[in-house]
């Protein structure tokens, strides 16, 4: 079928998943065989580089070391028969040339995730000193002077940035995951979140203590960018905090926008980020706000960028699996949850979630960026805010209403919908539709579907790389949640169960966001 062929997406004929223990069991041996197997693949197929280039982890081999690294930090929960057959450490560190590459930095090119930065090679020779160490386990990882250095001078190039910034022949909003500030800002905390030795910790202690200037300027950004917004197009759509992509227009979406940037600043420490509260909550519920006025989708930019497209995008880049990503980050903080749950919280979930379960089967495949695996992944972060935190916002729920005292009363009908299992079901049965998609399944006429494949096939955001990384993580959470019905089954308490919480560790979060906190891997 040729590319213009192709719909947006495809209708989706798939159930969700029935979610009790016989299911979750098969289904966890399902994606452990597909972890696997597709990294046998992608490891026979992404060429072993021998020095660096321009790219960086989105789309290019630094982003296939960065997939094994997380594997082979996840590797407790990923055990089959076929454990011994791969060595997701081995095949990481043969894709981590020595050196820095020849290039300067810039300030418009600050986060790992982007192209032309030093900053990926930079965090790939950190996190494969800790790998090295069994991360940490087995002793304290030294870095060199040369990479803190590189640090360093990130950190203080960041400090100087405008909300917009020089980008190549544009202007851009500094600050997005995917090349600005907030993408150094998870670098830092994840770096943060090992312990090194004590040579390497004292000259690592004047960088990581830049940690709240750096959240200040981003917050400051935002601030800045409203009032840009509110001068230009006034008061009516605007939100206490903005995010340009392009020089204008003010992003939504995970890569380019706002609810990419939201979700690493609530991982932040809570002392770090006490002050901004009111206006990261305020703007999580005007973010709601515009969803639930599109019915359930979320808009690329404000103002509109371009001509009108036909149907909104859904994907993790621009669209709704964005706003259902920072939800589910927002749910998981307790104290954020309490003081700034709105009504529209929950109807954006529901419609959002309705927006990307009817329309999230893109024929782009099964990507990260733009395909079936990335608009899933929010849904296991949703599953775990209404697993483990659904006491916080039952509580949070009628303290809105309590605290207001409007004449509306809770939507229990909608409460009742939004379940962990309401979420868990349908991300597990896109995740294991992903199995359709090439490079994973080159058969012919064994999908229904024509799926095209990526133009970088093997890669994090873009291929096979990504899907491998959804899979695993979904296994984190399958695995946690049968642990816990087990444990509540005999009446023991989680806190103290070492499986259970070996799970909870390996959920790592959204590649270069996050969203379960800090693991000390991006």
């Amino acid at each position: 079928m040729a590319e213009t062929e192709r719909p947006q997406y495809y209708e989706n004929t798939l159930t969700p998943l029935p979610i009790n223990p016989a299911t979750l069991i098969d289904t966890l041996r399902e994606l452990r065989e597909a972890v696997y197997n597709a990294a046998e693949l992608v490891h026979a197929n992404e060429p072993i580089p021998d020095k660096w280039s321009s790219g960086g982890m989105f789309k290019h081999f630094p982003g296939v070391a960065l997939a094994f690294l997380r594997l082979d930090y996840q590797s407790s929960i990923l055990a089959s028969q076929k454990a011994s057959s791969t060595e997701f450490r081995q095949y990481a560190l043969q894709r981590i040339p020595s050196g820095l590459p020849d290039m300067p930095l810039v300030p418009s090119r600050l986060s790992p995730a982007g192209s032309l930065s030093p900053m990926t090679a930079v965090t790939l020779h950190i996190l494969s000193a800790v790998a090295q160490t069994n991360w940490g386990a087995d002793a304290k990882p030294s870095i060199s002077p040369e990479l803190i250095t590189y640090l360093q001078d990130a950190v203080n190039l960041a400090l100087k940035n405008e909300f917009i910034v020089p980008h190549g022949e544009h202007r851009m909003g500094g600050d997005e995951m995917l090349y600005g500030r907030a993408g150094l800002l998870w670098l830092l905390l994840n770096v943060r979140a090992h312990r090194f030795n004590d040579e390497t910790q004292t000259a690592l202690g004047p960088v990581l203590d830049m940690i709240p200037q750096l959240i200040r300027v981003i917050i400051e950004a935002g601030r800045e960018g409203s009032k840009d917004y509110m001068n230009k197009h006034g008061k009516k759509d605007a939100h206490p905090l903005m995010y340009a992509w392009m020089e204008g227009h003010y992003a939504f979406g995970a890569a380019h926008g706002i609810t990419g940037i939201l979700p690493i600043l609530l991982s932040c420490r809570e002392e770090e980020i006490s002050e901004y509260m009111p206006e990261i909550g305020e703007t999580i519920t005007a973010l709601c706000k515009l969803c639930t006025a599109n019915n359930g989708h979320l808009p690329m930019t404000l103002p509109p960028r371009g001509p009108k497209k036909s149907s909104e995008l859904v994907q993790f880049c621009h669209g709704s699996p964005g706003i259902l990503l920072l939800l589910g980050t927002a749910l998981q903080n307790d104290k954020l949850t309490r003081a700034y749950w709105h009504p529209t919280w929950d109807q954006t979930l529901y419609q959002a979630t309705c927006r990307t379960w009817e329309e999230g089967i893109l024929s782009k495949g099964g990507s990260l960026c733009h395909g079936i695996s990335g608009n899933a992944w929010p849904w296991l972060l949703l599953h775990d805010a209404f697993e483990y935190h659904s006491k916080t916002i039952d509580d949070s729920r009628r303290g809105y209403f309590q605290r207001t005292r409007e004449s509306a009363k809770p939507d229990d009908d909608l409460s009742q919908k939004l379940t962990s299992d309401f979420f868990l079901s349908r991300a597990l049965a896109f995740m294991l539709h992903a199995f359709e998609t090439r490079p994973y399944n080159t058969a012919p006429g064994t999908s229904d579907r024509d799926y095209r494949t990526p133009d970088d096939p093997y890669s994090l955001f873009e291929g096979l790389a990504g899907n491998v990384c959804a899979w695993a993580e979904s296994c984190a959470v399958i695995q946690a949640r049968l642990r816990k019905a087990m444990l509540s089954e005999e009446g023991v308490s989680v806190e103290d169960d070492s499986m259970f919480q070996e799970a909870i560790r390996c959920r790592l979060g959204f590649p270069l966001i996050g969203g379960n906190g800090v693991r000390g891997m991006l």
